[in-house]
């Protein structure tokens, strides 16, 4: 899947800059994106958390020959893995514990028309994410010590395509695929989570990242004169 990822970011953009028919005639846009991550490089990582959903908003201007640039905001949200809810802390309390991240990103994008009715769309997003987790069952065990904060920042990097389509004037909707790269490596201690076998006994050599396979909408706000 990782490969297959890689493949599409990559290849797909040589075959569709051939086929430009039309520059955008918008100047300012919001668009946005929700779908659902995917663990990717750390065993670690995904052995103990699953995506529940990944949602952006952009607003954007447009410069020149369909590039643009822009500046949003995006949360991420996953969930303690269905292993770790099947486990109890001191034999009654349940594991639910989130982790919840909050962005702000800058993003540089190009848009490519292969149709009066569709284009299109890659960009690259880069900002810092703030990072908390959430209803943490509070082990005190060997393996979770020296214990560490619930609470870390890093920067990131997201690659992105989508493919777009017009329904009138002023909107479109989209479908879109992403490759968030956080370059963080997942501390177990943090939401302690060490003292599971299931999770010691994976690798954790990358730093955090997902894919997201989700939905999109545009919306024009200024044409161009």
């Amino acid at each position: 899947m990782r490969k297959l990822s890689w493949i599409i970011l990559v290849c797909v953009p040589f075959f569709c800059f051939s086929q430009n028919t039309e520059k955008t005639k918008s100047l300012i846009t919001i668009n946005g994106n929700v779908g659902i991550p995917r663990s990717i490089s750390s065993k670690m990582f995904r052995t103990s958390f699953a995506g529940i959903f990944e949602a952006n908003l952009c607003v954007n201007l447009y410069m020149f020959d369909n590039f643009h640039a822009g500046v949003g905001y995006q949360s991420d949200f996953f969930q303690n893995n269905a292993i770790l809810r099947a486990k109890l802390f001191n034999a009654s309390i349940p594991y639910s514990t989130k982790l919840l991240g909050n962005s702000a990103f800058i993003r540089l994008g190009y848009d490519n028309y292969f149709s009066e009715k569709g284009y299109f769309g890659y960009s690259i997003n880069s900002g810092y994410m703030l990072v908390d987790y959430l209803e943490v069952n509070n082990d005190t065990s060997k393996a979770n010590k020296p214990f560490v904060g619930k609470r870390f920042s890093a920067p990131f990097i997201q690659p992105e395509i989508s493919a777009n389509f017009i329904v009138d004037s002023r909107l479109s909707f989209s479908l879109m695929l992403s490759y968030t790269t956080l370059f963080y490596h997942f501390d177990p201690k943090a939401p302690r989570f060490n003292q599971f076998q299931e999770v010691q006994s994976v690798t954790n050599k990358y730093v955090m990242s997902w894919i997201n396979i989700g939905a999109g909408f545009t919306v024009l706000i200024k044409n161009k004169k």
